[in-house]
C-alpha cells in the first residue's frame, strides 16, 4: 500500500487563523480570519444554507440579471456570515474619533459594511484562497524531485 501521509500537512483545519491588514484604511486594521470553504465548516454549512435560499428568491428570474437590491442583499448576507464565522478578532480597528473599537460579532458586521464593497471583496478573495491559511513548510526543488522518483 502507497503511503501518503506527507500530504497530511497541507489540510488546514477549522480553527486555523491568519492576519488579513487594510492596508488602505488608516490605523492599518488587521482582522484574525479563519478560511471561507469546507474546512471551516460551520462558514460553509450556514453559506451553503444561505445559497439554498437565495436559489428559491431568484426562482422563476433565470436569465433575469441581478438587481442592485439582490446584490446588497448578497453583500449584506456574506458580511454578517464573515462576522459570524470568518472574522475571529481584530486589532488597530478605529472609531470616526480614532478611537479603539473593542471586537464583538456586531460591532465586526457594522464594520464589514461600512468598509467599501472592494475592500470586502479584497477580504473575501483572501480567505477564500486556502493557501493563506496552509503553513509554509514548502518542499525545495530537492525534496520535491526525490518524492517524484526523479
Amino acid at each position: 500500500m502507497t503511503n501518503f501521509s506527507h500530504l497530511r500537512s497541507l489540510q488546514v483545519q477549522q480553527d486555523t487563523t491568519v492576519e488579513f491588514t487594510f492596508y488602505r484604511i488608516g490605523g492599518e486594521p488587521t482582522l484574525s480570519v479563519r478560511h471561507a470553504g469546507q474546512e471551516n465548516r460551520d462558514f460553509f454549512n450556514a453559506a451553503l444554507k444561505k445559497s439554498k435560499q437565495a436559489a428559491r428568491r431568484l426562482r422563476g428570474r433565470q436569465g433575469a440579471a441581478p438587481s442592485h437590491e439582490d446584490i446588497e442583499r448578497a453583500r449584506r448576507e456574506d458580511a454578517a456570515l464573515f462576522a459570524k464565522h470568518i472574522v475571529t478578532g481584530w486589532e488597530d480597528v478605529l472609531d470616526a474619533d480614532g478611537e479603539p473599537v473593542e471586537f464583538s460579532e456586531e460591532v465586526c458586521l457594522e464594520f464589514l459594511l461600512a468598509i467599501p464593497s472592494d475592500m470586502f471583496t479584497e477580504l473575501r478573495a483572501f480567505c477564500l484562497d486556502i493557501n493563506n491559511f496552509r503553513e509554509d513548510d514548502s518542499m525545495g526543488d530537492d525534496e520535491l524531485e526525490e518524492l517524484q522518483g526523479n
